[in-house]
C-alpha cells in the first residue's frame, strides 16, 4: 500500500560504507535514521554521535533493533557473509531492505533471501547504486532512444586494485569473506552490463588467475575475464581486476547496429553531420570510494517506490541475476568449460 508518512530508517553496520549511507540518507526527503545496530552498542553510539543522529537508538541485538517504533528501512552495510541472515530477518520483521553488494556469496543463501522476501512482500534496494551515475543514466537514455540501433556485444570491465592502502582491504582479500573477484568487486560491471543489455546471460564462459608473486595476499584469484551470452545471442565480456596498478577505471563498450559507445564516447549513425566521437557530458565513475558513489539517486528512487508501492528496478529478484552470473563465472572458471547461468526460483 502506498504511504506518504515520514520514513524510519535503521543502519545494520557502523563501519566506512555505513557513514557514507547515513551521509545519504540525510539528504533523502521525508527520511530520518531513527536506529543504529553494531555488535557493540558502543560502536553504535560512537557512530550515532560522529554523524549527529540526534533522533537515533543504539542497540547491539538485532531482534530489538527490528522492533524499535517507527522503523521502517532496514539497511545493511555489514560484511558479505552477514547479508541473507540480516536480510530474512528485516523481511520477516516487515521492513523494507537495502542490501549492500554482493547480497549473498552461494546459490543456497541467494534461494533462501529471495523466498522470504517474496514471502514477506516488502520491497528492496540492492547496492548497485553506479545506475545512477551521469554517465550510466545518460548511456541508458541513449540506448532507450535508439540511437545504437541493436546492440549486439558489450564489454564493461572493473579494475580497482585494493591492497594495504584500502580501508576494507585487510578483510576483502580472504576468501571465506569475499569468495571471489566478481562477489566483491567485479559484480558492478556484471550489473552495468546487464543493465545495458536489458536481457540476460544464458552462458558463461571464464578464466582466473593471480600475479606470480601475489603482493597483496589475495586468497582467491584477484583478476578474471568472462565471456558472455545473452538469451537473444548478443555476446559480452567483463573482466576484474583487484590487483592492478592503476586509477580506479571503469571501461565500457556497447556496439549496436546503428552507433557504439566506448566509456564517455558516443557515435551514432542517428546523427548525420557526426564525423568523430561525441564526448558525453556527465559524471564519471572513475572513484573507488564509497563518499563518491551516487548512494543518493539510488535511495531517492527507493523510497519513491515505496510512497507509490512499485517494485524498484534494482531490487533483491532483478539483482539475483548478477550474482547467479557471478556463481557462474566461479564454476566455469573452476571446470574449465561454458557453463549455463541458473536461475534463482522466484525471480
Amino acid at each position: 500500500m502506498a504511504t506518504t508518512k515520514r520514513l524510519g530508517i535503521g543502519i545494520i553496520g557502523t563501519g566506512w560504507v555505513a557513514g557514507a549511507h547515513v551521509d545519504n540518507w540525510k539528504r533523502v526527503d521525508g527520511c530520518e535514521v531513527v536506529a543504529v545496530c553494531s555488535r557493540e552498542e558502543e560502536n553504535a553510539r560512537r557512530f550515532i554521535a560522529e554523524k549527529g543522529l540526534a533522533h537515533a537508538a543504539p542497540y547491539a541485538d538485532r531482534a530489538r533493533f527490528l522492533k524499535h517504533s517507527g522503523l521502517d528501512v532496514v539497511v545493511l552495510a555489514t560484511p558479505h557473509p552477514s547479508h541473507p541472515a540480516e536480510t530474512i530477518a528485516a523481511a520477516k520483521a516487515g521492513k523494507h531492505i537495502v542490501i549492500e553488494k554482493p547480497v549473498a556469496l552461494d546459490p543456497a543463501s541467494l534461494r533462501k533471501m529471495v523466498a522470504a522476501v517474496n514471502a514477506a512482500g516488502v520491497k528492496t534496494s540492492v547496492c548497485f547504486e553506479l545506475r545512477w551515475i551521469g554517465l550510466f543514466k545518460n548511456i541508458k537514455a541513449f540506448l532507450q532512444q535508439g540511437l545504437l540501433g541493436d546492440v549486439f556485444h558489450g564489454e564493461v570491465a572493473y579494475n580497482h586494485g585494493c591492497g594495504p592502502w584500502y580501508k576494507q582491504w585487510d578483510w576483502n582479500r580472504r576468501k571465506e569473506i569475499s569468495v571471489s573477484a566478481e562477489l566483491t568487486a567485479g559484480c558492478h560491471a556484471i550489473d552495468a552490463l546487464t543493465w545495458f543489455m536489458g536481457r540476460r546471460v544464458t552462458e558463461v564462459a571464464a578464466m582466473k588467475g593471480c600475479s606470480p608473486k601475489n603482493p597483496l595476499q589475495y586468497e582467491y584469484a584477484p583478476n578474471s575475464t568472462a565471456l558472455f551470452r545473452f538469451e537473444d545471442g548478443a555476446t559480452g565480456s567483463v573482466h576484474t581486476s583487484i590487483e592492478c596498478r592503476n586509477p580506479y577505471h571503469f571501461p565500457i563498450v556497447l556496439q549496436g547496429d546503428k552507433g557504439s559507445i566506448n566509456y564517455d564516447k558516443l557515435y551514432t549513425l542517428a546523427w548525420p553531420g557526426q564525423s568523430t566521437w561525441t564526448t558525453i557530458p556527465a559524471d564519471l565513475p572513475d572513484s573507488g570510494k564509497v563518499e563518491h558513489h551516487p548512494y543518493q539517486g539510488q535511495f531517492d528512487h527507493f523510497v519513491d517506490c515505496i510512497r507509490r508501492d512499485v517494485r524498484p528496478e534494482n531490487d533483491l529478484n532483478a539483482c539475483a541475476h548478477v550474482h547467479e552470473i557471478c556463481y557462474a563465472i566461479e564454476e566455469a572458471a573452476k571446470q574449465g568449460k561454458t557453463v549455463k547461468v541458473k536461475r534463482t526460483p522466484g525471480t
